[in-house]
């Protein structure tokens, strides 16, 4: 009697295992997907902020006189911070706007930055960033839907968008933080250009509203944060990432799709 009731309890046991078993094999592996995010998503940036470093070193900041009569002095003014323009190129790898006070501008057209993927150190350095920052996207969820073990080419697709919220998060962190504020009146007097009514780097922008009868108004300039977070944070990553899982599983992808559509 004993041995058939601990026979029972054994057999109860087991199929709790196996269903717990089951259970966690259905989950999607979160943790595992952020690592492979996070570590294309540093390999891509870092790979930005060294061409950026290495652009920079070759551009020189706008330098002008400012004041007059004896309080006239030349002025160097301050590069954009090679962090922050690396954060620049990485966004626009993924076509990513940016603004100025609000209004749209362009980032070519705005002065003392080194931002590689405008400003490349070498020749089609802005292809090599491109492809190294979609490849990226490609190979993380190639790797996490191979990591795992993935059975079908629909699981494999599951699986792989779990590197998206690395992408998700860094293009929120970098709309937020790799602003820059143009305080020094050489830097803001290339940014307006030549333009008489809008500046050049920011079309929207009147230049009425930047230079006044109390002299030139800062500038900040930075990041579409709705862009940012749109195409870098998650439609480029999901769509690059889905086609990496499914490269894992090719064939059957193929015959998903030819079976719907016979």
């Amino acid at each position: 009697m004993s041995d058939g009731k601990q026979l029972d309890y054994e057999t109860d046991e087991s199929t709790e295992e196996q269903r717990v078993s089951r259970d966690d094999e259905s989950e999607l592996p979160i943790k595992e997907g952020a690592v492979f995010g996070a570590i294309a998503v540093l390999a891509t940036y870092l790979t930005h902020l060294l061409l950026t470093i290495m652009t920079t070193a070759r551009i020189s900041p706008e330098a002008g006189v400012v004041g007059s009569g004896e309080d006239a002095s030349y002025v160097v003014t301050d590069m954009v911070a090679s962090w922050k323009a690396a954060g620049w190129s990485y966004l626009s790898a993924f076509g990513s706007g940016f603004e100025a006070e609000g209004e749209s501008a362009v980032l070519s057209a705005v002065p003392n930055h080194g931002t590689a993927f405008v400003n490349g150190p070498f020749g089609l350095s802005d292809l090599f960033l491109f492809l190294v920052t979609l490849g990226g996207i490609v190979a993380a969820g190639y790797g996490i839907a191979r990591y795992t073990e993935t059975d079908t080419a629909t699981e494999a697709v599951k699986t792989s968008l779990t590197v998206v919220p690395a992408y998700l998060v860094f293009a929120a962190i970098a709309a937020v933080m790799m602003t820059h504020t143009f305080t020094e009146d050489p830097a803001i007097t290339a940014f307006i250009g030549e333009a008489t009514g809008h500046a050049n780097a920011a079309v929207g922008l009147e230049v009425s509203d930047i230079v006044t009868e109390n002299g030139y108004s800062d500038i900040a300039f930075g990041p579409s944060t709705s862009s940012a977070i749109l195409l870098a944070g998650l439609v480029v990553p999901a769509i690059l990432a889905a086609i990496g899982g499914v490269l894992t599983k090719p064939r059957d992808a193929l015959e998903t799709v030819m079976a719907k559509v016979q």
